[in-house]
């Protein structure tokens, strides 16, 4: 990652396994947080990164501290202390003041700026439905339902009403990241289709603040592709990479109708870059870079492209 040169390196979840041992998954205290916090700061690689690549981060479930967990688990207060402090958040920033660990930044000069979304899909998470997994029943590879109840939140209000703030501010390119996956809806397993009316909430809300120019980006399933949702005046594309230290080839071979490149189960990071000078606008290269440095897979996306028909 280094090697590659970014100007800045996005943590998308699970940066530690605060409630999982390698084989089980244990309760977590203030103390068993700042231990295993205290084991990734401890590594050179990781002092390296950080010395030589500004950091942004959000969290997923483990490094939130209860597996697929949200608004329900009793130390989240006590867990985002330890991520904030973590990733060295000054003591007067918004983000120590209001639930969640969300977070934005626009990067670059008029004409060339890019605006950083840090979902936070954790906090506020109501509770999952079970998919039934019955003999006979069909369904997903992972144990969730879509929730056909329209009040249970992801994001929760506040939340809400903060990005619709942040799709407003001024911005040539848009990268808006959730640790879960968004477009990809049919794997029933930690995603934003178990919460329809949210993933749609979301596209809805993109067209209409006119965000435009805008990169979905996730993380979580430890495999890497990109996906495609044809929504409003352009197709909206998730780039999702997963993972750096350990990957799954039974959940990549998930069903995903959404799939325009990947999957790659190779241990890979993603690398974003814009291309300013490309017409009619910016384009972006996506790439999943392996450890050797070679590109596992590589797609080149137009964001002034027309919608589709």
């Amino acid at each position: 990652m280094i090697a590659a040169e970014p100007d800045l390196f996005l943590y998308l979840g699970d940066a530690i396994y605060g409630d999982f041992d390698g084989e089980n998954t244990y309760d977590v205290s203030a103390e068993t947080l700042e231990r295993e916090w205290g084991v990734l700061a401890a590594r050179p690689e990781f002092r390296r990164l950080v010395k030589s690549v500004p950091v942004m981060a959000t969290w997923d479930n483990h490094d939130y501290g209860r597996h697929d967990g949200g608004a329900e688990f009793g130390l989240k207060d006590v867990s985002k202390k330890a991520f904030l402090d973590f990733f060295g958040e000054p003591a007067e920033s918004p983000r120590r003041l209001r639930g969640g660990v969300y977070d934005a930044r626009v990067f670059g000069p008029e004409g060339r700026r890019v605006q950083v979304i840090l979902l936070d899909t954790r906090y506020f998470k109501g509770p999952y439905v079970l998919a039934d997994r019955s003999a006979g029943a069909g369904g997903s590879l992972g144990k969730y339902a879509p929730n056909p109840d329209s009040t249970v939140t992801l994001l929760g209000e506040e939340q809400w009403r903060w990005l619709e703030e942040q799709l407003r501010v001024p911005a040539e390119v848009r990268l808006i990241a959730s640790s879960t996956q968004i477009v990809a809806d049919q794997k029933g397993m930690d995603e934003w289709g178990n919460y329809p009316h949210e993933r749609q909430r979301l596209f809805d809300l993109i067209e209409s603040t006119g965000a435009e120019r805008v990169l979905l980006l996730s993380g979580n399933v430890h495999f890497s592709e990109v996906s495609r949702a044809d929504q409003g005046q352009s197709p909206l594309y998730e780039f999702t990479a997963s993972g750096l230290t350990h990957t799954n080839a039974d959940y990549a071979a998930a069903l995903n109708p959404y799939r325009v490149a990947g999957p790659v189960t190779d241990v890979n990071f993603g690398l974003v870059t814009i291309d300013w000078e490309a017409e009619p606008g910016p384009e972006l290269r996506l790439q999943a870079v392996g450890v050797d440095g070679s590109r596992l897979v590589q797609t080149r996306v137009v964001l002034d492209e027309p919608e589709a028909g």
